[in-house]
C-alpha cells in the first residue's frame, strides 16, 4: 500500500527516503488528472488540478528502479510501469500489484521491454521477443504475440491501434492484425504492411492520427532517420528526414502527431505538414525524449530539464522536485547535518570517464545547490569540509586538480599551472587527485596519481608541501589520518597500502617515515585488492577488501612491528563449532561507522550490512530484493550522525535509512522524544534523541512505576511502547529519565501516549 503523496517531515527510525534526481524525464503517462513523468529511477507526479508535485520510488512502494516505460488505462484507472529488468507494476488507487512473470521467465537472447500501448483493458508491451499482453483488469499476463515473417522471435519496438487493427513496428517490417482476430501468438495471423519503400526493413516508432499512420525508419551513423506518413492500402510518403537528427518518439496529438527529435519537438498536422518546431523553452534548450498531448496541453519529457508543458506552444513551464541534478554518486561526506555528494567516477582501470564536475549539497533540511562545471572540469571524486566550517570545502578531481569552495562559490582551482600538483601528461590537463583528509592542525592532505610525490599537503596558511613519497604505482586512492597522525592510503589495483608518518613537523620532510603495507592476516592470507577504509571510535583501522573486511587493532605500532590484520570470525551457531570470516566472499566498497561504533559495510553486488561493534553480530542485511535499496552495488555510505540517517550511494542513486544510532552529545540540553504525543494509530517505536553516548534510560508511569529501561545507541534510543510483559502501555503521561555512564548528568522529559 502506498499513497500518491509524499510529505517531508521528521523521518521515523526504520523508514526510508529517496534522494533522487527529478531534473530529467524519460517518458510520460496521463490519467486521473495527473501527469506521470518517469525520471528513470522514480516517478514525478503532477496533479493538474492543484499543481501539487509528489513522487513515487522504491522508498514508498515501487518494486524496482530503472523504469523503461509507463502508461495509463482510463478504462481500468490504472498506471502500468515496466522496468528495465522487465518487472511490471500495476498501480490503482495507491495499491501496487507486481507482475514478475516476464522477469522470472527464461527467454533466450535479449529480454527487454521498449514501449506500452493501452487498448481497453489490455496493455501491449513491445519487447525484444514479441508483444506481451497484460490483462490489467485481471492483473495477469494473458498472451504473447509474435508478429513477423516466421516463428522466430522478432523484435517489436512499438504498437499502435488504428481503424480496428493492431499495428507493430519490428526489426523485419511493419505488421498488422484485426483486433478481433484470435491466435495472434501465431506469426501467420499477422499481415505485413505494404506501401513502404522497404517493407522488410527495420522500423522502430509508430503513432496513429485520425487518418493515417506515422512510422519511423531508423538510420545509422551517417544516415538520418526517415519519418513516413502512410494510409494503409496506399504508398507511404516521406515527410521528414534531417541530417544528424534522430527520432526519439512519435506520439499522437489532437490534430496529428508530435515528434521528439534530438534537439527539438516537431509538430506535424494530420496530413503530414510540419506546422511548428520547438527548439527552446525560453529558459532552456530542448532535449526531448517523449511527448504527450492531454486536454489541449502538450507535455514534454526532457532529458535535461525534466517535465515541461505548454498550452500555446510559445510559453513553457517546468516542473521538478528538489534533489541532486543527477543520480551519479562517487562520495558522500557529512559535515554535521550537511551532506556533500560528488558525481564523478573512474573506469575499472582508473581512467577518466569525463563526467562534468558535479557537486550536490543538502543542508540536512533541503537541497541547497547543484554545482555543475565542464567540460574541462571533470570527474569529481572526493569532498571534505574544513573542520569547524561546514560551508568551506574542497573537492578532488580526476583530471583538473583540487577545487576549493566557500558557500557554494569556487574560490580556487589548484592544478599543475598554479601549485606543486602535477599532471600525468606535462602541459596537459590531467592532474589526478583522489583521497582528501584534514589533520589535527587543519592541513589538507591529498593523494596524487601517476606523478612523483604521491602525497601532497596544502597547509592551513595556504602554502604547499610535497612529500618524498614516490611509490611507482599507477594509482593512490582514498586516505584517512589516525589518532597518531599517521596517514593510511589505499593503493588500488593490487598494490596494498601506504602508511605515512609526517612526524611532529608536517612542513619538514626530514623526519618523515613511510612504508608499504601488505594486508595479511594471522593465517597468512594476503588481501591486497583494497577498496575502502575507515577508523572506528576505538581507533582501529577497518579496510574493505575483495575478501571481506579486515581490521588493524594496533595501528600505532605499524612502524615498530610487522603488524597483521585481523579478519573477524562469525560462529555458525549450528553445533559444528565452525566459524566463517565476516562477509568473507564480498568485495567491501565502503565502510562507515555509526554513533554506536557499529559498522556499515557496502558491497559491490550484495547490498549493505550493519554489524555490531565487534563485527560478530549481523543487525541488518539490506539488498534490492528485501528492502527499498535502489541497487545491490553500493558505491558509498555516508552517515548523518546528528539524525542517524544512513545514506546509501548506489549505482542507481541515493536512498537513506533512518538508523537507531546517533553521535552522543556533550550534555542533555537537546534531549527530546518524537513523536510526542503518540496517537492511538501510531505503530512504530518512539525515538529519544539528543542523548549523551551510552546513556542509561528508565521509563516510568506518572506514579513512578518502572515500565521500560534501555541503553542508548550513541546518542539515541528507541522504545516500542510496550512494558516488560510485551503489552502496549495504556493512555497516560510517562516520564523518561536519562543519565550518563557515571550518573553525573541527568535529564527528565515527559511523553504523552494515547492508546
Amino acid at each position: 500500500m502506498c499513497s500518491w503523496f509524499w510529505a517531508a517531515g521528521q523521518v521515523p527510525v526504520g523508514s526510508w527516503q529517496d534522494h533522487l534526481s527529478y531534473s530529467s524525464s524519460w517518458c510520460l503517462a496521463a490519467g486521473d488528472d495527473k501527469i506521470f513523468s518517469s525520471t528513470g529511477a522514480s516517478l514525478l507526479i503532477l496533479d493538474t488540478q492543484s499543481d501539487l508535485l509528489t513522487k513515487m520510488s522504491k522508498a514508498n512502494g515501487l518494486t524496482e528502479t530503472g523504469t523503461s516505460a509507463v502508461a495509463w488505462s482510463d478504462q481500468e484507472e490504472t498506471l502500468i510501469i515496466v522496468y528495465r529488468n522487465t518487472d511490471v507494476d500495476l498501480v490503482k488507487r495507491g495499491i501496487i500489484t507486481n507482475i514478475p512473470d516476464i522477469r522470472n521467465k527464461y527467454i533466450p537472447g535479449l529480454k527487454e521491454i521498449y514501449n506500452i500501448t493501452v487498448s481497453d483493458n489490455l496493455a501491449l508491451l513491445s519487447g525484444s521477443f514479441g508483444i506481451v499482453v497484460v490483462n490489467m483488469r485481471g492483473r495477469y499476463i494473458s498472451d504473447t504475440w509474435r508478429p513477423g515473417p516466421d516463428g522466430n522471435n522478432n523484435e517489436v519496438f512499438e504498437t499502435a491501434v488504428f481503424n480496428g487493427k493492431y499495428y507493430a513496428v519490428t526489426s523485419k517490417g511493419v505488421y498488422s492484425a484485426p483486433r478481433t482476430r484470435a491466435g495472434l501468438s501465431y506469426f501467420g495471423n499477422w499481415d505485413k504492411l505494404e506501401g513502404l519503400l522497404l517493407p522488410d526493413a527495420r522500423y522502430d516508432k509508430i503513432a496513429a492520427s485520425s487518418t493515417a499512420l506515422f512510422i519511423n525508419k531508423p538510420g545509422g551513423p551517417s544516415v538520418p532517420d526517415s519519418l513516413f506518413r502512410i494510409i494503409p492500402g496506399q504508398n507511404a510518403n516521406l515527410i521528414f528526414s534531417r541530417s544528424e537528427e534522430k527520432v526519439r518518439s512519435v506520439d499522437p496529438s489532437s490534430s496529428g502527431v508530435t515528434v521528439a527529435l534530438t534537439s527539438s519537438v516537431a509538430i506535424f498536422s494530420d496530413d503530414g505538414n510540419l506546422t511548428k518546431e520547438i527548439t527552446t523553452y525560453g529558459w532552456a534548450s530542448s532535449n526531448p525524449q517523449h511527448t504527450l498531448t492531454r486536454n489541449g496541453v502538450l507535455w514534454i519529457a526532457d532529458l535535461s530539464v525534466g517535465l515541461v508543458s505548454t498550452s500555446d506552444l510559445s510559453s513553457f513551464s517546468g516542473y521538478t522536485l528538489p534533489g541532486p541534478y543527477t543520480n551519479n554518486v562517487a562520495d558522500i561526506f557529512f559535515a554535521g547535518s550537511r551532506a556533500y555528494i560528488t558525481g564523478g567516477t573512474v573506469d575499472n582501470a582508473w581512467g577518466n570517464v569525463y563526467r562534468p564536475l558535479q557537486i550536490f549539497i543538502n543542508s540536512g533540511k533541503e537541497w541547497e545547490s547543484n554545482i555543475l562545471y565542464g567540460p574541462a572540469d571533470r570527474d569529481a571524486l572526493r569532498v571534505v569540509a574544513v573542520p569547524g566550517d561546514d560551508e568551506h570545502y574542497f573537492v578532488s578531481s580526476w583530471g583538473n586538480g583540487l577545487y576549493e569552495f566557500r558557500k557554494g562559490t569556487l574560490i580556487n582551482n589548484f592544478n599543475q599551472y598554479n601549485s606543486p600538483l602535477s599532471s600525468i601528461i606535462p602541459g596537459d590537463n590531467f592532474t589526478r587527485i583522489c583521497g582528501l583528509a584534514f589533520d589535527n592542525a587543519g592541513n589538507l592532505w591529498m593523494t596524487q596519481s601517476g606523478v612523483e610525490g604521491n602525497l601532497k599537503m596544502l597547509k592551513k596558511d595556504g602554502t604547499w608541501v610535497s612529500t618524498a613519497v614516490n611509490l611507482n604505482v599507477p594509482v593512490a586512492g582514498d586516505m584517512l589520518i589516525d589518532e597518531n597522525s599517521f596517514i593510511w592510503t589505499i593503493l588500488p589495483r593490487g598494490h596494498g597500502m601506504l602508511v605515512y608518518d609526517p612526524g611532529k613537523t608536517p612542513g619538514d620532510i626530514s623526519d618523515d617515515r613511510y612504508l608499504r603495507l601488505q594486508v595479511e592476516d594471522n593465517e597468512g592470507h594476503v588481501m591486497n585488492n583494497l577498496f575502502s577504509l575507515a577508523r572506528d571510535k576505538d581507533g582501529n583501522i577497518w579496510v574493505g577488501t575483495d575478501m571481506g573486511p579486515a581490521v588493524f587493532y594496533n595501528p600505532g605500532k605499524v612502524f615498530e612491528t610487522d603488524i597483521k590484520a585481523t579478519r573477524v570470525k562469525v560462529p555458525r551457531d549450528d553445533g559444528s563449532g565452525l566459524a566463517d570470516y565476516l562477509l568473507g566472499t564480498e568485495t567491501i566498497t565502503s565502510i562507515a561507522i555509526d554513533g554506536a561504533n557499529r559498522k556499515w559495510f557496502g558491497t559491490m553486488s550484495s547490498g549493505a550490512f550493519l554489524v555490531s561493534e565487534d563485527g560478530r553480530d549481523r543487525i541488518y542485511s539490506f539488498n534490492s530484493g528485501n528492502s527499498p535499496l535502489l541497487s545491490d552495488n553500493i558505491v558509498k555510505i555516508g552517515i548523518n550522525n546528528e539524525s542517524g540517517e544512513v545514506w546509501f550511494g548506489t549505482s542507481s542513486g541515493i536512498i537513506s535509512f533512518r538508523g537507531e544510532a546517533t553521535e552522543g552529545k556533550e550534555d542533555y540540553s537537546g534531549m527530546y522524544v518524537f513523536p510526542n504525543p503518540v496517537r492511538d494509530d501510531f505503530d512504530g517505536p518512539v525515538t529519544i534523541t539528543g542523548l549523551m553516548e551510552a546513556s542509561r534510560l528508565k521509563i516510568t508511569d506518572i506514579s513512578g512505576n518502572l515500565v521500560y529501561e534501555t541503553t542508548s545507541f550513541g546518542g539515541q534510543a528507541l522504545w516500542d511502547l510496550t512494558n516488560y510483559r510485551g503489552e502496549r502501555v495504556k493512555t497516560g503521561v510517562y516520564l523518561i529519565f536519562s543519565s550518563n555512564s557515571d550518573g553525573t548528568l541527568t535529564k527528565v522529559i515527559k511523553l504523552l501516549i494515547i492508546s
